[in-house]
């Protein structure tokens, strides 16, 4: 029995002898993080025999090599080829003929400013003869010479005027008949209009049904995550909006489409890495990775901020919706209609990578907080007409396709995977994920329209709301603002990728933050920015802050007061850390006298105290410590 999708569409075919032009619609769509595949259905009645599928709608940007073809009917598909035919166009007699009249016209017009500057010279010779007459000349007085020079000189002058001008027009006459013979050049050389046809040669034993599903690879397209993270009160779970911002420049719009966002990206290599001899040489240095530092685990300080603005080299003018994305990461915006953007950077970001279509593609070292890119054109020209063929994905009649349908792990040439259901709590979700062996895909219930141009189309994938720890922060030696986290356990399940979010906190936007999920932890912390209504305030005891001098030694006394008020209507659940000194020399002692039931690490000096505060509650705690070291030295204690 055959199978006829409802997502076919029944469209207009026009026979020219053996060739069927089919009307194809895109039905459905894949976005990777770089590239698309598209999907595309048309059906028509093929009659008995041989003939040509011709396919013209497909976008001339599809990458040839990835064409698959499947066919539904008692048929068989004997090939696939993708050609460009080169066909010549109509020529427009009417312009050519007007400006051949153009053309004529100024001929006459340049011939005659031809004789009339002839003349000119003629004039203007004979007067320079007439000018040899002198006094000695018989008859003639000085009084007469004079009057008949003047009289010369007056016409010489005109003479000298009228052939400028006329040499002007010529000149004009002249840029205006080079202007005309270039375009009537242009006219008359022959013109080919290039277009690009997907052509499957088809056999039908008789009068059959057809249905076609064609797919193809497509560059200029791309999705990338953000969320919003909110968060009403410490008491009451995070709800996390985990958003695509999808993007396509493929030529072709997309009307209407069943959509699927993978995290798969064809344009990468599948070639595994492969270890090569690690030679030793004498005298060659070995660069050790520097190990990241934990202090500020519980703060934003390691997210720096990246700005700038994407603009054309050539002409300085913005570029909007360009493409900034950080090197080998799902990190990334859009700049926006001034070319403006403003990127939150994951910790060890080095550099970043800017798109933008029609220019060259432009991987930029971060070298500060605020950044110009300027971005090249790329001119691309056909410099030589190929016809291509493909064998590749080329499914014939209805026994083999209903086959295909069966076997697992076949679709259309490419792999597929049967959905396995993600556990977890999500409220309205927009969209299915599905497991597959190298990359997850969201199938997304809503149909979307996403025309062939810049801009971002947002596209909601699913709403999670997380029973997550929230664990407050304050390192008040370094900084006394206190910072949120939220301690995320079940993460994996959710399918997250590293991803720029806005932090909306009681009700309020409070910034920007990052979801750096590259790593692998059990836990997934996220920070959530500072929360002014817990206070830390730090100061020093007048009674334990002083010095003295006790023989040979300087005896430095420092007592700090660390109080924290909890101002929410919650309780709350919140890490401090102070520390004491180190000594980094034998003439040092530093004697750590109180810390206020704190947990020291020996080899750090720092102290931490956790606790839970109730609301309005107050915490206070003592770092009290004393450092001798030899007189007539100083050390640095505050």
């Amino acid at each position: 029995m055959k199978k006829i999708l409802p997502l076919f569409l029944l469209l207009t075919l026009h026979a020219k002898g053996k060739e069927i032009e089919l009307k194809t619609t895109i039905t459905e769509v894949t976005v990777f993080q770089s590239g698309a595949q598209v999907k595309r259905t048309g059906a028509t009645t093929l009659p008995t025999g041989e003939f040509d599928i011709i396919i013209r709608d497909a976008t001339a940007l599809l990458k040839k090599e990835s064409i698959q073809v499947k066919g539904d009917g008692n048929f068989t598909i004997i090939s696939v080829n993708h050609q460009i035919n080169l066909d010549d166009q109509k020529q427009d007699k009417v312009k050519w003929l007007e400006l051949e009249t153009k053309e004529k016209d100024l001929k006459r017009r340049m011939e005659d400013l031809s004789v009339k500057i002839e003349v000119l010279r003629t004039e203007e010779a004979l007067i320079n003869n007439l000018q040899s007459v002198s006094t000695s000349t018989e008859g003639v007085t000085v009084e007469q010479v004079a009057k008949a020079q003047e009289l010369l000189k007056t016409k010489l002058a005109l003479i000298k005027n009228d052939k400028l001008v006329a040499s002007r027009q010529m000149q004009d006459l002249y840029e205006e008949h080079q202007k005309i013979s270039q375009e009537l050049s242009v006219l008359k050389t022959p013109k080919q209009n290039v277009s690009y046809e997907i052509v499957i040669k088809v056999l039908a034993k008789e009068e059959t049904k057809a249905e076609f599903t064609l797919s193809y690879i497509v560059p200029n397209a791309r999705w990338f995550p953000t969320y919003d993270l909110r968060v009403k009160t410490v008491a009451e779970p995070m709800v996390i909006d985990y958003k695509a911002n999808v993007t396509q420049q493929t030529g072709e719009d997309w009307n209407n489409v069943k959509l699927k966002l993978s995290t798969g990206d064809p344009s990468l290599s599948s070639q595994k890495p492969k270890i090569e001899t690690w030679w030793l040489n004498l005298n060659q240095r070995y660069v050790q990775p520097k190990q990241q530092s934990n202090y500020y685990r519980y703060t934003d300080a390691k997210f720096t901020k990246l700005k700038g603005t994407v603009l054309d080299k050539k002409t300085g003018e913005p570029l909007p919706f360009a493409s900034v994305m950080v090197d080998g990461t799902n990190i990334g915006v859009s700049s926006d209609i001034d070319g403006n953007f403003s990127l939150v950077l994951p910790e060890n970001a080095a550099n970043i990578k800017v798109a933008y279509i029609g220019y060259n593609q432009q991987i930029v070292a971060i070298t500060s907080e605020e950044m110009n890119i300027y971005m090249e054109g790329n001119v691309q020209e056909l410099n030589e007409v190929m016809v291509m063929s493909t064998t590749a994905g080329v499914y014939a009649n209805d026994e083999i396709s209903s086959e295909i349908q069966k076997t697992p792990g076949v679709r259309g040439g490419r792999n597929r995977f049967s959905k396995s259901e993600v556990d977890g709590i999500a409220t309205n979700p927009t969209a299915t994920p599905t497991l597959n062996i190298v990359s997850t895909e969201f199938n997304i219930d809503e149909k979307y329209t996403i025309i062939s141009d810049p801009k971002n189309i947002v596209v909601s994938i699913q709403s999670i709301e997380s029973n997550v720890k929230y664990q407050y922060y304050c390192a008040p030696r370094l900084e006394k603002d206190v910072f949120l986290t939220a301690q995320m356990t079940d993460w994996e399940k959710y399918n997250l990728l590293e991803g720029q979010a806005n932090v909306f906190f009681e009700g309020t936007f409070i910034g920007s933050t990052l979801l750096d999920t590259r790593f692998l932890t059990d836990t997934l912390e996220i920070s959530l920015g500072r929360d002014k209504s817990v206070k830390v305030e730090r100061k020093k005891s007048k009674e334990f802050n002083k010095h003295t001098v006790f023989g040979n030694d300087n005896i430095a006394y420092r007592e700090w007061d660390i109080a924290v008020r909890n101002g929410k209507q919650q309780k709350i659940d919140i890490i401090i850390e102070d520390q004491f000194p180190i000594s980094g020399d034998s003439k040092i002692n530093v004697k750590q006298e109180e810390k206020s039931g704190g947990i020291l690490d020996e080899k750090t000096g720092i102290v931490t105290w956790q606790y839970v505060i109730d609301p309005s509650g107050t915490k206070t705690m003592q770092l009290k410590y004393t450092a001798k070291y030899p007189k007539g030295s100083f050390i640095g204690l505050d």
